[in-house]
């Protein structure tokens, strides 16, 4: 299959008559095809197909000859919980896969179609891609289409928050499916802001953080070029800093083009992505109080690009 999703830049909450709203699921991003048999490929083109078998198989029941978009969840009460997906997503055992599946079950929330009857229907708009996916697959607990408002992006985005969502989506209605694009008709609106960031060196640590690291240098790509962007050193558990340290790989030059000046300094090959939340991007680009989140195994270094902070220090809105 080997289609990369298409991407949202960030950006502020609005309202116009050309986009609608939708809420911002806090999962794993997952393009399923249902060609011939059900195939789930995640952002790295990765087949994970092993990892969901309750709802691969409804997928096979529930759609035909099509190629979908959409995001894994687990919900707890209602709303996403990515620390219950994190568990699904790191498995390997079959035996833990079909127990899990059981215990904690995911769901697979639809938000587009890509493909029908083996003809790609990407060029068409959103709004007749909407129409189309409605027709094309049937609902159940594990398989769910999206719902999306019109026009009144501001007010969904308070509700949204009210209801423990962590932000919304808007989408051009015109707007083409833009494979591996972050493109600007798609626009992810969050409170707390969340950013995905390479890791390219640590700071040594001190005290009880002395055998891990005392913080990790994050940045992002520009023209081809990975950009020094922040550090981040609080938001880890004791079992995240073991695990983060054993996946280290040193290189004996910074990967950063423009380096941060530190003699405590140990680079890392730049192929590990993590995700932080920070309470503000700068005029200049630099973080607010950055904290770590997760780190991104689904997830390419090369798809971290300044095109997710820009915006937000511009105080661009749509």
């Amino acid at each position: 299959m080997g289609i990369k999703p298409m991407l949202a830049m960030a950006g502020q909450p609005f309202n116009s008559l050309e986009w609608i709203y939708e809420h911002k699921i806090d999962g794993t991003r997952c393009i399923a095809d249902i060609t011939k048999e059900v195939i789930l490929q995640n952002c790295r083109l990765a087949n994970i197909t092993g990892r969901y078998p309750e709802w691969a198989k409804a997928l096979a029941q529930r759609a035909s000859h099509c190629i979908l978009d959409g995001e894994i969840a687990v919900f707890s009460d209602g709303r996403p919980d990515f620390s219950a997906l994190s568990i699904r997503e790191h498995q390997t055992d079959r035996l833990k896969i079909d127990y899990l599946s059981q215990t904690l079950p995911a769901s697979f929330v639809v938000f587009d179609i890509l493909n029908i009857k083996g003809k790609s229907i990407m060029e068409r708009p959103l709004s007749e891609r909407k129409k189309i996916l409605r027709d094309e697959l049937q609902e159940d607990e594990l398989v769910i289409i999206s719902d999306f408002f019109f026009e009144k992006g501001v007010d969904y985005f308070s509700a949204a928050l009210k209801m423990g969502i962590e932000g919304i989506m808007a989408k051009r209605l015109k707007s083409t499916y833009q494979p591996g694009v972050r493109s600007p008709d798609w626009i992810k609106i969050k409170k707390r802001l969340k950013l995905d960031l390479v890791i390219g060196g640590y700071i040594s640590g001190k005290g009880n953080r002395e055998r891990y690291f005392g913080g990790l240098l994050l940045g992002g790509y520009e023209s081809g070029k990975l950009i020094y962007v922040e550090r981040v050193g609080s938001g880890f558990s004791e079992k995240e800093l073991q695990e983060i340290v054993q996946e280290f790989e040193p290189i004996p030059m910074s990967p950063f083009a423009n380096s941060p000046s530190s003699l405590d300094v140990k680079w890392l090959k730049p192929d590990r992505v993590v995700q932080v939340a920070v309470m503000k991007v700068t005029d200049q680009g630099h973080l607010r109080a950055p904290v770590f989140l997760h780190m991104r195994n689904d997830k390419e270094a090369q798809e971290c690009t300044l095109d997710q902070i820009k915006p937000l220090a511009s105080g661009q809105k749509q």
